[in-house]
């Protein structure tokens, strides 16, 4: 399947040289990704399950 997304594909881009192959514009990830370092939750102590945690052998 092809693409038909044409914008940002040829110009002066900070996030490579390749061709844009992607439908989901430069700006909406650079946002997304911006917020997602800036996140305070990312830095709680709160941790998600692991996935060694999967192998843990339950404790009875």
């Amino acid at each position: 399947m092809r693409s038909t997304y044409l914008g940002a594909q040829h110009g002066t881009r900070t996030l490579g040289s390749h061709p844009r192959a992607g439908l989901t514009a430069p700006s909406v990830i650079e946002a997304f990704v911006s917020a997602r370092i800036q996140d305070p939750s990312l830095l709680s102590k709160h941790a998600e399950p692991s996935y060694a945690d999967f192998f843990a052998v339950p404790r009875s």
